[in-house]
């Protein structure tokens, strides 16, 4: 189990990396930087370096290649050694599927010259992979990695944080393929208030974002303050509560320098990859909590395979 995890772990961070990558792409309007093509790029499987554009697009795609081929080896693994195991061979196998149809997102992103709605579904199908790999690395994780007491309600208000800091990522993504990033110059208010002039459709997409991020991220502190209070009975799950929490009060204070810098693209592509971080640590929180998730010892004695999960009963 213990060379899955790792892979797990390789992948997981490979994943991220990926993200990171193509936060570039983004704030650095480098999406065409191939032009139309795929999967060649300019008309070329390894292009000349003809522009800046070109070599962080392209940078872009060989990340992609890499994460696809770890994805391939973890379900390859996955189905090899841990048939046994369907919690965890099949997450392995749905990681592989997921990053290939992302695969086909990009091409098709790329084909519609990087319109909004295709953009903003490439994203979050690179979250729910990061979701799953994160569900992978946690469930692999040793024995004695695990929270001390599970508790099935937090577990599910974790995923349901999750999910919302999800849909406000998409948002996010949205803001920039509508070119509503940079729309007012100042931060917290809006050209000198709280409710800009909301008939402008740019003005109410930017509102409509700062506006959920605010309301998320109460409920993050707020749910984090409950997790810590039971540090005892699980101090793994309350550290990174902790983490969640300090996290999303720094990606408030990114979103504000996006406006403060102008949409500088360092300041956007740590915006971005922030927000994928507190989206992990979620799905890490009620995974780590769920009873019917409660890991077994995961050394495996030669010959013989075990399951990789216990339900709290047994």
């Amino acid at each position: 189990m213990e060379r899955f995890r790792r892979l797990t772990v390789a992948s997981t961070v490979a994943t991220f990396l990926l993200i990171a990558i193509g936060g570039v792409v983004r704030a650095t309007k480098s999406g065409l930087g191939c032009g139309t093509d795929w999967p060649d790029c300019s008309g070329e499987l390894i292009p000349s370096i003809a522009s800046r554009a070109l070599v962080i697009e392209y940078s872009h795609r060989l990340m992609a290649s890499v994460v696809l081929l770890l994805l391939a080896g973890l379900a390859g693994l996955a189905v090899w050694r841990h048939r046994a195991s369907p919690a965890i061979m099949w997450p392995s196998v749905a990681a592989f599927g997921l990053v290939v149809f992302q695969a086909l997102l990009g091409a098709v992103v790329v084909k519609l010259e990087l319109q909004a709605v295709s953009v903003v579904l490439h994203l979050g199908t690179a979250l729910l992979l990061v979701g799953v790999l994160v569900y992978l690395v946690v469930a692999s994780s040793p024995g004695g990695d695990r929270p001390a007491k599970a508790d099935r309600s937090l577990s599910r208000q974790a995923a349901m944080l999750a999910g919302a800091v999800w849909v406000l990522l998409l948002s996010g993504s949205y803001v920039t393929g509508a070119d509503a990033g940079y729309v007012f110059p100042d931060w917290p208010l809006m050209n000198g208030s709280l409710i800009p002039n909301l008939t402008v459709e740019s003005y109410a997409i930017h509102w409509a974002h700062r506006v959920l991020a605010g309301l998320v991220g109460v409920v993050v502190v707020l749910f984090a303050v409950k997790v810590s209070r039971r540090k005892g009975e699980m101090p793994g799950a309350a550290r990174l509560a902790h983490a969640v929490a300090g996290g999303y009060l720094l990606q408030i204070l990114i979103g504000a320098a996006n406006i403060w810098s102008r949409l500088n693209a360092a300041v956007v592509t740590a915006h971005l990859l922030v927000g994928a971080l507190l989206f992990g640590g979620l799905v890490g929180i009620s995974v780590a909590l769920h009873p019917s998730l409660q890991r077994a010892e995961t050394a495996e004695p030669a010959g013989r395979r075990q399951p990789a999960f216990r339900t709290a009963t047994e």
